[in-house]
């Protein structure tokens, strides 16, 4: 039996109107080794705005920390897991595990962690991908130390949630604050330096542009068609594209009768459901597509075979990008390098295989299959949209959390107890299978 990934949360970007605001990202829960599935984004948007009398006053963005040297390109080891980087940082002599998410425009802590309780700098109203608001608060960290380079007066957001063993998230405002970063996968390191830098003569060079202080770059996923898109580490997502931007490309081709502008788009199938959980809940239900890409063109480069999906929010590259080549961030020119890594040779072929299902908590908390791809594996075995996960081998499953959480081993076979939106029980096998 063929085993499967499962996206149990996702990430994604919402505009809004033309006010300041920062994007900061909501990480997701996965379960590995299912085989299909990345991670979509879901973003978090702060208003800058004036506060009620007598309410907390609101922050503002701030990316003018003070670095400990001139004149320097620090390395700093990095751990590439699960499609994403992480990166050792240093508080008051303690090590702390931060993940590294360029679409985020500011740092994040956790709430009821120490790194929380630093001097605040005032609240942000913060709007998630599912529309919903809060107001968050705003501190000043401690000095943090990255490698040898140690940052002071850096800001950072207070999140309720947080992912076990990730104790923060690294946002764009290192760029922001004037260092040029590049993330070398292959080597698994972080350069961050105050020089110059010069392109080398395999580097594509794009320029970025700044929306609410995270990175946006032009590339042609198809045809003729040209989409800008967030450079986002912090999804485990090739690709994914805006479902009404899609649609709209979709239905010019049609009243055009020029086929060529979806060349290269294959069609995968349309779902209806919700696979993206925000801080305080999950997206709104709605239609979903699935399709693959024949060669998804970044400058001069091509990548073939790129299986997608759309979601609601703003289109991305995610971080799986950074597997075949070094992306370097120049902050005084505001350009993106890409160098393929040693051995690697375009067109490059991502080969990654369509997202089988995703789960989100229901109005109790509960896992609920939240999107299921009619043409996987996970379908045939008879899981459905707005199925609520009873029971993995008779034991009982009450929250989205602790499923995340759970001990899956390879090789062994599962029993999942699911209840239909009709009340009905089901029992469905799942064998996780060895790397």
């Amino acid at each position: 039996m063929r085993n499967e990934k499962w996206i149990v949360s996702g990430r994604e970007h919402h505009g809004g109107t033309p006010m300041a605001k920062l994007s900061i990202s909501h990480f997701s829960f996965l379960i590995p080794h299912f085989p299909v599935c990345p991670l979509l984004l879901s973003f978090i948007i702060y208003h800058l705005s004036f506060s009620p009398a007598g309410a907390q006053p609101l922050g503002r963005y701030r990316a003018d920390f003070a670095v400990s040297k001139t004149d320097f390109a620090d390395s700093i080891d990095i751990e590439w897991s699960g499609e994403q980087v992480y990166i050792p940082v240093v508080i008051d002599g303690q090590q702390y595990r931060f993940l590294l998410d360029t679409g985020a425009g500011q740092s994040v802590v956790f709430d009821g962690t120490p790194l929380a309780c630093g001097p605040s700098r005032g609240g942000i109203i913060a709007h998630d991908a599912t529309g919903r608001s809060d107001t968050v608060p705003l501190v000043e960290l401690p000095p943090l130390t990255l490698g040898t380079l140690t940052l002071t007066g850096c800001q950072a957001t207070v999140q309720r949630v947080g992912a076990t063993g990730l104790d923060g998230i690294l946002g764009f405002d290192l760029v922001n604050g004037g260092l040029s970063m590049q993330i070398d996968v292959p080597h698994l390191r972080l350069v961050l330096t105050d020089r110059p830098v010069t392109p080398g003569p395999a580097d594509i060079s794009l320029r970025y542009r700044l929306n609410y202080h995270v990175p946006y770059i032009d590339i042609e996923p198809f045809g003729r068609c040209r989409e800008r898109v967030l450079f986002d580490t912090g999804s485990t997502q090739f690709f994914a594209m805006n479902i009404g931007r899609l649609d709209d490309v979709l239905e010019s081709a049609e009243l055009s009768m020029k086929p060529n502008k979806m060349a290269g788009f294959i069609d995968e199938g349309r779902a209806r459901g919700s696979h993206v959980i925000g801080h305080y809940g999950a997206e709104h239900y709605g239609d979903v597509q699935f399709f693959c890409l024949e060669a998804l063109q970044l400058g001069d480069y091509s990548f073939t075979d790129v299986h997608c999906c759309t979601t609601q929010g703003g289109s991305h590259l995610g971080a799986p990008l950074l597997r075949f080549g070094l992306v370097t961030f120049d902050a005084r020119r505001h350009r993106l390098l890409f160098q393929p890594a040693d051995g690697q040779q375009a067109p490059f072929r991502v080969g990654n295989r369509q997202l089988e299902i995703a789960f989100v908590a229901d109005a109790e908390g509960r896992p609920q299959v939240g999107l299921v791809w009619p043409q996987g594996v996970s379908y045939r075995q008879g899981f459905r949209q707005g199925d609520i996960i009873e029971q993995i081998d008779l034991r009982p499953v009450r929250t989205l959390s602790q499923f995340v959480r759970w001990g899956f081993e390879r090789g062994r076979e599962y029993i999942f107890t699911v209840r239909s939106s009709d009340g009905q029980l089901r029992n469905i096998p799942w064998v996780r299978i060895p790397e």
